[in-house]
């Protein structure tokens, strides 16, 4: 071989030879993914998992014994396959199959195996678990064998009474058993074939399933001599054709396809008049994701706003340099700066610290300039109702709403909150129709407000060292997590029933709460310090992260050095957490990523501060509760 031709020959299998890069994962096989190739499934929306449930018994002697097991897993693949949205789990093969002593049912022929209903039961229900907590939020049962579909209902049923109020749900659609028997021998007769050819095991029909989709379990030369009604046989499988076995195998697919869509796609939420439609029951943040910004936003320049509560100035930064360009002073004591519900309007929140001189002042976001303040009482934060007709003025010092117009500000009613001091912090229901707003002081808990017919539905008294900050609802609209200063973590709140269900520690003196774009995890930011005024600065602080779907802690942020995260949003693309360092007179500029941190010199005592634009169609409040 001369030089050329065998320097080609070596170039050509070091080409083919090399490491080609992996695509993502395909199978829809829980057992093909690794641990985190299953994480960022579940993250990117395949919260249903599908648990085919078989069985290892006789099924005369041209099927073999694990035909459940095949079946099962079969279509089960294309049932997730035509879901979208849905993974499927290992085979469970060992299952109820009659008495070991003596020996009844399908147990009288070798190979079959048996378990107790009560083992039977208890492994659906520690697997259901184990799933829940992975993030899956549908379970379901799909079972082949009709000797223990009541076990897998009354697994469902007690798994459901379990979850209830925590967004995850068991199912047994009736569907597959129900087209794989009834179903398909109906498909069978319409075509000819007679009641004593079908049959009910390892028959025509169920022969037929068998060599559609799994055709290696059937031993086709025994099967075309077999007898009817051999021992172990109910029905004459001799014409049994994979043909025939898809008329059964397609319509199983379809109708229990169809039937979970029906059963987990979340129902049209029927709001307040005037809100605008939630687009995406499962994710209240849709609309807010990252692109999705408004045409009303599009003159806005891109600035993080930061409202110094001691120097009583604003500090306007530039993200794209990371530098103060701008600082104008307003009304004494700001607090936070909350965009206006139809995001013409950002309103600097200065509550004068309980005297007489509360204001709000208006900022162009066009200009990044303000205009003149408007005296209000004891405007410590700010919200909107949902269809946007009035702006929601939080007088923390009175214990009061009071209901304004949202552009002129002028008075419009007043709800006294006479049980919630402190009252702050606030987040609505999916369907516009309540409120929930925190209770800082005396306490610490929670005022529910019927946002309808305006009044205060109840009080959540949290435990006697509580002091509950921001407040966020779950994207699913199922609870609210509430941060406690106090108690190191956040709260779930069951918002219907008004009950807390849940604890998810954090870090030290969890303040503020935000959503990350694309609605998968929860950035807590924790201020370090318990304390409610001059705290020490570079202290423990961090952010927290934690996965909606898990409700679990995924990451922890601290901040080098120490800090005191507080008050912030997410930029536009959802790429930095933008925090008030509270007692270092920063702010925090965090990579979600990576949990990098730059800081940029601000004013004393910075609080709640606004990044504008942000993605949404219309705005509740505060620092950017979009929507």
């Amino acid at each position: 071989m001369n030089l050329l031709l065998r320097g080609l020959l070596v170039s050509f299998l070091l080409v083919t030879a090399a490491p080609v890069s992996s695509a993502a994962p395909s199978s829809v096989f829980l057992e093909d993914l690794t641990w985190t190739e299953l994480r960022d499934a579940i993250r990117a929306g395949k919260t249903t998992i599908l648990v085919p449930v078989g069985g290892t018994e006789q099924s005369g002697p041209y099927i073999a014994l694990g035909k459940h097991n095949a079946r099962a897993r079969a279509l089960a693949q294309r049932i997730a396959e035509k879901l979208g949205d849905a993974l499927v789990a290992p085979v469970i093969a060992y299952v109820p199959e009659g008495d070991l002593t003596p020996p009844s049912s399908h147990m009288r022929f070798p190979g079959t195996i048996t378990v107790p209903h009560g083992a039977f039961v208890a492994t659906l229900e520690s697997a259901a678990q184990s799933f829940k907590i992975h993030g899956f939020r549908n379970v379901v049962f799909l079972g082949d064998h009709g000797g223990y579909q009541g076990d897998l209902r009354r697994a469902a049923a007690r798994l459901n009474a379990v979850w209830a109020g925590s967004g995850a749900r068991a199912f047994v659609p009736a569907e597959y058993y129900a087209a794989s028997t009834a179903g398909f021998a109906q498909l069978l007769r319409a075509r000819g074939y007679a009641e004593n050819e079908i049959g009910t095991h390892a028959g025509l029909a169920d022969t037929a399933l068998e060599l559609a989709v799994a055709p290696q379990m059937v031993r086709v030369a025994q099967l075309r001599d077999a007898t009817p009604d051999a021992e172990g046989v109910s029905g004459d499988p001799r014409r049994a054709s994979e043909q025939l076995g898809w008329l059964g195998a397609n319509a199983i697919v379809e109708r229990t396809a169809q039937g979970l869509k029906h059963d987990t796609d979340p129902p049209a939420v029927d709001t307040v008049p005037g809100m605008p439609p939630v687009v995406d029951p499962a994710n209240l943040y849709s609309e807010a994701a990252a692109g999705h910004l408004s045409p009303a936003v599009k003159d806005a320049l891109p600035r993080v706003y930061v409202p110094n509560l001691r120097s009583g100035d604003v500090y306007v930064i530039d993200p794209a340099t990371y530098k103060v360009v701008d600082r104008f002073r307003v009304g004494a004591v700001p607090q936070h700066v909350v965009p206006s519900w139809d995001l013409q309007t950002l309103w600097v929140t200065n509550n004068a610290s309980r005297s007489p001189n509360g204001s709000l002042t208006p900022i162009d976001p066009k200009t990044a300039k303000p205009g003149p303040e408007i005296a209000v009482d004891d405007p410590y934060n700010m919200y909107f109702t949902a269809d946007g007709k009035e702006a929601i003025v939080v007088a923390e010092a009175l214990a009061r709403l009071d209901f304004r117009d949202p552009h002129t500000m002028a008075l419009q009613s007043q709800l006294q909150v006479p049980k919630c001091k402190g009252i702050n912090h606030a987040d609505f229901s999916i369907d516009g129709r309540y409120a929930i707003f925190t209770c800082e002081f005396g306490g610490g808990g929670l005022a529910k407000i019927d946002m309808v017919n305006r009044k205060v539905v109840g009080y959540l008294r949290l435990g006697k060292m509580s002091m509950p900050q921001d407040i966020r609802i779950a994207p699913d609209g199922k609870v609210f997590y509430v941060a406690d200063m106090m108690d190191g973590g956040v709260k779930l709140i069951d918002g219907e029933r008004f009950k807390q269900v849940g604890f998810i520690a954090t870090g030290v003196g969890p303040h503020g709460l935000y959503p990350s774009r694309d609605g998968t995890k929860l950035y807590v930011a924790n201020r370090g310090s318990t304390t409610i005024l001059g705290g020490e600065p570079h202290g423990p602080g961090s952010i927290s992260v934690i996965d909606f779907a898990t409700r679990k802690v995924i990451a922890n942020w601290p901040i080098p050095g120490g800090g005191s995260p507080d008050m912030g949003n997410v930029s536009a693309d959802g790429k930095t957490l933008w925090l008030s360092g509270r007692f270092d007179d920063v702010v925090y500029a965090i990579d979600t990523t990576t949990g990098e941190v730059r800081s940029i010199k601000v004013g004393t005592e910075p609080h709640g501060l606004t990044v504008w634009p942000q993605p949404g169609r219309y705005s509740l409040g505060h620092t950017g509760n979009m929507r």
